[in-house]
Order: C-alpha cells, then structure tokens, then sequence
C-alpha cells in the first residue's frame, strides 16, 4: 500500500491516544463492529457450526483498533489483529489488556508482494480493508496473501463497498474512469476502489476462491469518511457480503 496512505491512516488513530483509554472508547469500537460481527456468525454458525469458538484460529485483517476481535477473543477464539498501523495495534492491546482479553497483534502491510505470517487461520475476515486497496497489483497480492493463510477447511469474509449507478462524489474527491475514488491532499490520494459487484465476483473467481455466499445490499451504504456522514444512504456506494473458500 502506498506509503503516504499508510501514514494516513496511522494519524487517523494519533487523536484516541490523547484521551485516556477507557470503557467508552472500547464500547465504541465493539460497537462500531456490530454489523461485521453479524455476518461472521452467520457464516460460522453455516459453515463452521460444528466447531467451537475455542477452536478456531481468526484473523481480522485491516482490524485497526480491533473491535470485531474483542468480541471473537470474549467468545474464547484465538485471534490475530493485523494492520498497517502500529498506532491502531497499539491502542487495541491495551483494550484487550482492560478487557482481560488476549490477541495477538501484527503489524504488516498486507498487500505487499513478501508479507507473511507464521500460521494459517479459519477464519480470514476482511474489516473493510479490500474497498481500501485501490491499485490492482495491491488487491492481487492481498488476495494472493489471503489464499496462502487459509486452512484447507477456512473462509474469507468480509463486506466490501461497490459502485451503483448514482452516486454523489463532493468537493475534494474525484472518481476515474476505473472507479478509483481519489481524496485530494496535498497531492491526489486513491482513497477506495468502488468497483461494480459483478467485477468483483470475477475477481474472487479469478484469484482462485470458490465463492459460498456473495449477497450485494442495494441500501447499505459506507460512509468512506466524515464528508459523506451527511449524504443520503441511496447516493452512496452500495457493499457485497461474501464468504470465500478454497476449491
């Protein structure tokens, strides 16, 4: 991922180690990760019911503060936060530390050609990362990366944010001709990749995944950031929830 949106967003979380941490904060993260948590119960409670929390190695990929993994670790899962910023990881183990929880946290740029971790995991959940990899050799190695860390018997889920035919871009942000979302800086920044649901299932299929569940929500939006809090939910992208496995 770029070095200068990786700086990005490990300022993005500078703000929350100015106040001290406490239960409000870890209410909010957990709160905030409510949505996500609903479909990994649906796809474990589907796929996986006949296993225990307890036995299950999960991975929350682009977990920032960690609010899906609190939830997973109070469940007795054994979980792995992995994000690009250290200042994110930082701030979720000493939630985990309050919570008398225990994870385990990485810090690595997982669209990098070499990244790399020492197990594999049945549970990979995407937390909103893939829409955040913009440029197509990064979302092929994230992609590849996920395939190599996922048990014979493991799922890839997660939701992704995707384009629809209207949709309002404000001042300050551009959208290419590749459904690129821009955001301008001091230079251009490729913030999201907004791409067509359809497109995104080739991907999936083309990057070696058999895909088990792939359901698009016309009325979910995802506020990218604060400038689109205020927008109606029908003129921003839609999202796809998806749970992947190896053939």
């Amino acid at each position: 991922m770029d070095s200068t949106l990786i700086e990005l967003y490990d300022q993005a979380y500078i703000p929350y180690q100015s106040h001290r941490l406490n239960l409000e904060l870890r209410e909010r993260v957990e709160r905030e990760s409510r949505g996500l948590l609903q479909l990994v119960d649906e796809i474990k409670n589907k796929f996986l019911g006949d296993r225990d929390w307890s036995e299950l190695h999960v991975a929350e990929l682009g977990g920032g503060m960690g609010g899906l993994s609190l939830h997973l670790a109070r469940r007795g899962a054994q979980v792995t936060v992995v994000d690009c910023s250290k200042t994110a990881l930082d701030i979720h183990r000493q939630l985990a530390q309050m919570s008398h929880l225990e994870t385990e946290q990485v810090c690595l740029d997982v669209t990098h050609p070499e990244a790399n971790l020492s197990k594999k995991f049945d549970l990979l959940i995407d937390s909103h990362l893939l829409h955040c990899i913009a440029r197509p050799a990064e979302r092929a190695s994230y992609l590849s990366f996920v395939r190599e860390h996922l048990t014979p018997t493991g799922f890839f889920v997660g939701e992704s944010m995707v384009h629809r035919k209207k949709m309002f871009i404000p001042p300050g942000y551009r959208l290419d001709e590749d459904n690129i979302l821009w955001q301008k800086f001091s230079d251009w920044i490729p913030l999201r990749k907004i791409t067509d649901s359809l497109l995104l299932e080739d991907e999936f299929k083309n990057s070696g995944f058999f895909i088990n569940y792939f359901f698009y929500y016309a009325n979910f939006a995802f506020a990218v950031n604060q400038d689109f809090l205020e927008l109606p939910g029908d003129i921003l992208p839609a999202s796809v929830r998806f749970a992947l496995r190896l053939p």
